[in-house]
């Protein structure tokens, strides 16, 4: 193969955002057919972007077009029907995060992968920046040793999606954890090796969300609010390690942070800003790169050529399913542990 025929499902805000105007322009990709249960929606995109073919059935989309791969891009609870759909049909899948609304979902996912012997990535794209990449490369030279203490922040003052159903728990199965938590969630674990979670204390609340307030991409609708908008907790790892989590839609703080703090026995990272930390030569040094490599490049770009690359070469992606899976059962033991008020721990099986 040295093309990949593609099949969008769900033509929504992510869709939109990326997978339409940038997936439709990679050279060895072509968008064939679109589907989306709206037909105004399914309309918009083929006029939009040139799509021949539109379904309001995406089963019909996989029976009827002769496609290599889809992107599937709606609400989180479809995302696991869908893929097992298209994988049994003999499609390549990549999947927006998270991989689906619960680790049980993503399992059958994984397994239908492997049946199927289909490449399936997850669209953990913070994968692919620049600093994440750079911090993988010293992470895995060694040359911060034994990492032992994690902190991973994504705080917003007031940032709740007011588009689309980011609030609607039935639909996406969680608030501000699953919008961007998973995200550097992923993140955080890939670059210490993907170490597997063993007990987990979490917390979440919805303080703000369910009432009206100031946010920087206007008003939500706070009266059918029903997921969390901040969630905390802290991870034990099999390897002796800990990670702390913090994430957040409105939080009463100076400013937003996004970021992941990396500790080990001989020095430290820190991604936003990037910088490498350590003590030597009596003296405590920081030190900040003048130039990293593809320090301009589109973190969905990177996404989207690696899993073409993975489908064309028959090789595995760089977000893994298995991988993708240890998230999603961290972010349900969150939750549980939330709802119980106690420690959850992780079948290790």
């Amino acid at each position: 193969m040295e093309h990949v025929r593609f099949g969008i499902i769900g033509v929504g805000g992510v869709a939109r955002l990326a997978y339409l105007p940038r997936l439709g322009k990679h050279p060895k990709a072509t968008i064939v057919a679109v589907a989306d249960v709206s037909q105004d929606a399914v309309d918009r995109a083929m006029a939009d972007y040139q799509i021949q073919f539109g379904y309001t059935d995406y089963l019909e989309m996989l029976d009827k077009e002769n496609l290599d791969a889809v992107a599937v891009c709606t609400p989180n609870k479809f995302h696991a029907p869908v893929t097992i759909a298209a994988l049994q049909k003999g499609l390549h899948v990549l999947c927006e995060k998270p991989m689906a609304l619960n680790a049980t979902e993503g399992r059958e996912m994984a397994e239908a992968a492997r049946q199927s012997g289909k490449t399936l990535a997850i669209a953990y794209r913070y994968r692919h920046k620049p600093t994440s990449q750079a911090a993988k490369q010293v992470i895995d030279s060694g040359e911060l040793g034994e990492i032992y203490a994690v902190r991973v922040q994504g705080l917003r003052r007031r940032g709740i999606p007011s588009w689309g159903v980011f609030t609607n728990k039935e639909l996406q199965g969680g608030g501000a954890l699953v919008d961007f938590g998973v995200h550097l969630l992923d993140l955080a674990l890939w670059l210490i090796g993907n170490p597997r979670a063993v007990e987990v204390m979490g917390m979440t609340s919805q303080r703000l969300g369910t009432r009206p307030n100031v946010n920087i991409w206007g008003p939500w609708n706070h009266e059918q609010f029903s997921v969390e908008d901040q969630a905390m907790a802290l991870i034990r790892l099999e390897n002796g390690g800990a990670l702390q989590l913090e994430v957040s839609w409105a939080l009463n703080i100076p400013e937003a942070v996004e970021n992941i703090s990396i500790s080990g026995t001989e020095g430290g990272i820190e991604l936003e800003p990037f910088s490498i930390n350590k003590a030597a030569h009596g003296m405590l040094l920081t030190t900040t790169p003048n130039w990293m490599p593809n320090e301009k490049a589109v973190d969905w770009d990177a996404q989207f050529e690696d899993f073409i690359d993975a489908v064309i070469n028959d090789r595995s992606p760089l977000v893994k399913p298995e991988e993708a899976l240890r998230v999603s059962e961290i972010v349900d033991a969150i939750y549980q542990s939330s709802a119980t008020g106690a420690a959850v721990k992780l079948d290790q099986a």
